[in-house]
């Protein structure tokens, strides 16, 4: 059985949704090749919005002369992004006046077991995501870089900000203002009470492997340990340990909801001193963005891919917001509206 204590590696869960991946692009490539293929894996909701989106395509390829030579009903199907939710004309005034938020998972890290900074793949990552970003930016635009106070998550805003800007020098897209990445505690990871003192999962690790095996030894078991040592342990073994984080009670953890309220405490901050015309990429964690969307689309879709965001659109009167997680998208109360004495 591997140590414990040393997380030099992602965790093994993380390896189950790098081979869906894989998997999924291999199934793809073989559409792509021609091969009829099933893609059993997606879930059906994905599967119906992607079948929606290739109806869309190929009306639109339908009314030119015809369409390219490379566009087939293979390319309609996976280069158009799949919608879930299917507005009516009286929405689509209102969503020219609502702010779009993108939190984005950082990139590939060199280690969990401290605040590690990107590795080179990630520093790409990052970049890359920026370009992506940029695409269908119009003039005027102006973009915020709010980050988690992390070495990954601020190596990511700065990445995704360069990305942007090399994008827009590429496409001949003028008068955008990017301003600097800045730190905001709200959007930082889920903290752990370790021995007497708040501080971050990751950070919170290393203390827990320093004095782990000493104090289980002597008899002694603190609650934070037992906790931490239930969570890595799961870990371990392969399993999600976010999943335990977001559906058991723990003592010594942040609640999610606490986690998912101080996020839209800090989106709302944003947006409500931004103009319509404002994008807001803010660079963070995969536990608090999974949580974000998890209490949004009323399910656990899975862990965010490195640089993977969840989407986001506020109206106008900073109550209501479309949220949107790989193809599901729902309109919601944004919930620091509620506020009932437990949240006191």
């Amino acid at each position: 059985m591997a140590n414990i204590t040393t997380r030099d590696n992602a965790p093994l869960y993380l390896a189950a949704y790098e081979a869906r991946r894989i998997q999924l692009e291999g199934a793809r490539a073989e559409a792509s090749a021609g091969v009829d293929a099933n893609i059993a894996t997606e879930p059906s909701f994905v599967t119906r919005a992607r079948d929606r989106s290739t109806l869309r395509a190929l009306e639109e390829l339908a009314r030119n002369d015809g369409p390219p030579g490379n566009r087939t009903e293979q390319f309609a199907r996976h280069t158009v992004a799949p919608r879930e939710l299917q507005y009516p004309d009286s929405f689509r005034a209102r969503h020219s006046t609502m702010v779009e938020v993108r939190l984005i998972r950082h990139g590939q890290t060199q280690g969990y077991i401290a605040d590690g900074a990107l590795t080179p793949l990630g520093q790409w990552q990052a970049h890359r995501k920026g370009q992506d970003l940029a695409r269908g930016m119009k003039e005027g635009t102006i973009v915020k870089f709010p980050h988690a106070p992390t070495a990954r998550a601020k190596e990511t805003a700065l990445g995704v900000r360069q990305g942007v800007e090399t994008a827009l020098a590429k496409y001949g897209i003028g008068d955008v203002t990017l301003e600097d990445p800045l730190p905001d505690a709200r959007f930082d990871n889920f903290q752990v009470w370790a021995g007497g003192k708040e501080m971050d999962v990751t950070a919170a690790f290393m203390q827990f492997a320093n004095l782990r095996e000493t104090l289980l030894a002597s008899g002694d078991r603190p609650g934070w340990i037992v906790e931490m040592d239930r969570f890595y342990r799961i870990e371990n073994a392969g399993g999600d340990p976010i999943t335990q984080w977001l559906t058991m009670p723990l003592q010594y953890f942040e609640p999610p909801i606490h986690v998912v309220r101080r996020h839209w405490e800090g989106i709302i901050s944003h947006v409500r001193n931004s103009t319509p015309n404002t994008k807001i990429f803010m660079c963070g964690h995969s536990g608090p963005i999974r949580a974000v969307a998890t209490s949004a689309v009323g399910h656990d879709a899975g862990e965010p891919n490195n640089t993977e965001d969840v989407r986001i659109k506020v109206y106008d009167d900073y109550r209501n917001a479309v949220v949107t997680y790989r193809g599901r998208g729902l309109e919601i109360q944004i919930p620091t509206t509620v506020t009932p004495s437990w949240f006191s």
